[in-house]
């Protein structure tokens, strides 16, 4: 198997210049449908609500039903479904559908949630992890059994039948990701793939990654790595770099936006949300923009500069599957967008293709 490639969105929408929200879903569209007939194998977004600056990608199965209306081959997948919003009976249906829809070309993520989610959603964030867990127990029996009780402590039935079933079976491809270790800790142990945030450095991965691959051949999984980087290309180096910059700190600004109204930091702690109280995220907006190029967060640059890159990180990095681009910030113009994808589709997947060793599997 060669490298795959994809293409990640988060759908921001920042105040200081906004798209109409409708506008900004047809250029996903098209988006996808190019990415589609240039040889990318996913697309991916995020589900989030509420914090506009942050993203609008309020119904990604919905997106991805339309999206597969008009496209062949790429596949969708979530980054992530924030388990602790859905009714896991009710969602589990709706997955079905969309992998119905869309000819079995679903993929899914799972993830408790940012902390600033809970309080918009009225609940508790103290139970945002055992909804989770619940929630992940629910999934599993859906998909195996053809009816199931369950008895938690959030959810309590008797006798649920699925339906739909989906295309593939027993279940779409599941992947999680996030800050945490118990996160690479359980898709190791379940056989999930992992996916790798934008805007965090190849080197501040690695220990997670560690953990992964250990649990993946302690429970004898193979590991399926999918690497997100922020990506920005123009056939002129200086112009890309002087190009890039208001986007790349539009994009970070967005990401830090919806901080200001988490819990507080006592809170956050005392409820298993560590990474919300360390500060972290704040932090990412204050750094400069020469040091995001120079230290990788994000790779700006020409194809020839950006495909060593790329090969760097696939040398690298065993059990590594996919790198799927974020080359879509928030206010900026579609074709610049559709650039990105085309140099990167022309002048370096054939290159990483050639070159990549062969992939277990």
């Amino acid at each position: 198997m060669t490298m795959k490639f994809g293409i990640y969105v988060e759908m921001q929408n920042p105040k200081s210049n906004p798209k109409p929200h409708a506008q900004l879903y047809r250029e996903v569209l098209e988006q996808i449908e190019h990415a589609d007939k240039n040889g990318f194998n996913s697309f991916s977004t995020l589900e989030h609500h509420w914090f506009e600056e942050f993203s609008i990608s309020a119904n990604p199965l919905a997106l991805y039903s339309a999206a597969a209306q008009r496209t062949n081959h790429i596949r969708f997948r979530t980054c992530s479904h924030v388990l602790p919003l859905h009714n896991p009976m009710v969602f589990a249906g709706q997955l079905a559908a969309a992998d119905i829809l869309t000819g079995g070309r679903i993929e899914v993520a799972f993830g408790r949630g940012h902390s600033w989610v809970f309080p918009k959603a009225s609940i508790p964030l103290e139970q945002s992890r055992g909804r989770f867990m619940e929630s992940l127990e629910i999934l599993k029996l859906a998909w195996s059994q053809e009816s199931f009780s369950y008895d938690g402590e959030y959810y309590k039935v008797k006798n649920v039948s699925i339906v739909p079933k989906p295309v593939q079976l027993p279940h779409p491809k599941i992947y999680t990701g996030g800050a945490s270790n118990h996160n690479y800790e359980l898709a190791g142990k379940e056989g999930w793939g992992v996916l790798i945030t934008p805007m965090l450095p190849f080197s501040k991965v690695r220990q997670h990654l560690d953990i992964y691959r250990e649990t993946c051949e302690k429970y004898g999984n193979k590991p399926d790595i999918v690497y997100v980087q922020a990506v920005y290309l123009d056939e002129d180096e200086q112009r890309a770099i002087s190009e890039a910059e208001p986007y790349i700190k539009q994009f970070m600004a967005g990401n830090v936006s919806p901080t200001k109204e988490m819990p507080s930091r006592e809170e956050m702690l005392a409820k298993d949300f560590a990474f919300y109280a360390s500060g972290a995220l704040e932090e990412l907006v204050k750094i400069p923009y020469k040091t995001l190029v120079e230290e990788e967060y994000v790779w700006v640059g020409t194809p020839e500069t950006i495909k060593e890159k790329v090969q760097q990180i696939v040398d690298e990095c065993p059990g590594l599957t996919e790198i799927s681009l974020l080359c879509t910030y928030g206010g900026m113009e579609h074709w610049r967008t559709i650039r990105t994808q085309q140099l990167f589709s022309e002048r370096i997947m054939p290159h990483i293709h050639e070159k990549a060793p062969v992939i277990p599997g």
